[in-house]
C-alpha cells in the first residue's frame, strides 16, 4: 500500500468526490490501472486484470450468496470526475462474508498529497462495506489492511512515507496488529521458483461492530490466520501460514503511529 506517483501535477486545492468503478472500458477505470502500477511495487500486487474482471462482474450480477463482494472505487476533484488526468486515487477491496473486510490496495497520486484524498477513500470503503454486510444480515466486525514497511537501510524518503501512511491510518481508526509479519507471496515472482522470498507485511484492523477490547490475542490469531486461509489459501502447516504465526505468538492491537518508528536491524523500533 503506497501514496505516491512520480510525475506530479499541480492543482488546486477543492472538494474531493468518491464513487465506484462499474465499468472496465471507463477512462477513469484505465487511469487506476496506471496508478495502481505506479503506487504499487510489483511483488505487492495482483495482475490489474484481476481487478478489471472484478468490475465487470459488477456490472453483470450481484455476487453470489457467500461470495466476495467486491469494490473499487476512485477519487478525483470534484467537476473533473471525467477527466483521467484528474484521478486522485483509488481503493480497492471486498466485504469476505463470515470474516469481515479486506481492503486489499489504495493509492493516491503524489499531486494529490494533503487533500484528504486517502482519508475519504478508507471513510467511503468503510461505508460500502457496511452496506454489503447489512444486506446479507451479518455484522462486519472489522475491516483489515496490509502494508509493507521499509526495510531497516532503507533511504529516509521511505521512511517519511511509510509514517505518513501510518498517520493515515491513525486517523481512519486503524490499529497496528504488533508482534506479526505477515508473510505474503511475491507476485512478482515465477511460480516455479522457489527461492524468491516471500514479502512481509504490517498489518492494520479497524474495530466496526466488535469493540477493541475483542480482539485478544488468541481473536487475533483467528482473524490473522483468517487472512491467510480466505484470501491467500494457506492452511495451518504451510511455510507462509506457519511462519506469519509461530507457536508463542502473542499479537496485540497499538496505535498505527507505533508501527511508522524506524525498526533496527535486530528488529526494534527505534
Amino acid at each position: 500500500m503506497q501514496l505516491q506517483q512520480s510525475a506530479p501535477v499541480k492543482t488546486p486545492a477543492q472538494k474531493v468526490v468518491v464513487w465506484e468503478a462499474f465499468d472496465a472500458t471507463d477512462p477513469m477505470t484505465k487511469a487506476a490501472s496506471q496508478l495502481y502500477e505506479q503506487t504499487l511495487a510489483a511483488d505487492e500486487r495482483i495482475p490489474w486484470m484481476w481487478i478489471e474482471q472484478s468490475v465487470q462482474d459488477r456490472t453483470k450480477s450481484k455476487p453470489r450468496p457467500g461470495g466476495w463482494s467486491r469494490h473499487l472505487l476512485l477519487a478525483a476533484p470534484e467537476g473533473r470526475q471525467d477527466d483521467p488526468n484528474a484521478l486522485a486515487g483509488y481503493v480497492y477491496g471486498a466485504l469476505l462474508p463470515g470474516y469481515g473486510g479486506y481492503l486489499c490496495y489504495v493509492g493516491v497520486a503524489e499531486w494529490a498529497r494533503r487533500m484528504g484524498v486517502g482519508g475519504r477513500l478508507y471513510e467511503q470503503f468503510f461505508k460500502v462495506l457496511r452496506v454489503d454486510a447489512g444486506e446479507l444480515g451479518e455484522p462486519l466486525p472489522f475491516v483489515i489492511w496490509e502494508s509493507h514497511r521499509p526495510d531497516p537501510l532503507a533511504p529516509a524518503a521511505d521512511w517519511e512515507n511509510w509514517t505518513a501512511r501510518t498517520r493515515l491510518f491513525d486517523r481512519v481508526g486503524g490499529l497496528w496488529v504488533d508482534g506479526v509479519d505477515f508473510l505474503s507471496p511475491n507476485f512478482a515472482a515465477d511460480e516455479e521458483d522457489d527461492d524468491v522470498p516471500p514479502v512481509p507485511l504490517q498489518l492494520f484492523v479497524k474495530p466496526l461492530d466488535s469493540p477493541e477490547s475483542a480482539f485478544t490475542p488468541e481473536r487475533l490469531r483467528e482473524v490473522v490466520g483468517g487472512l491467510h486461509e480466505r484470501v491467500y489459501h494457506n492452511q495451518p502447516g504451510s511455510a507462509l501460514y506457519d511462519s506469519t504465526l509461530p507457536v508463542g505468538c502473542e499479537p496485540r492491537l497499538r496505535p498505527a503511529r507505533v508501527a511508522g518508528a524506524q525498526k533496527s536491524e535486530r528488529g526494534e523500533l527505534v
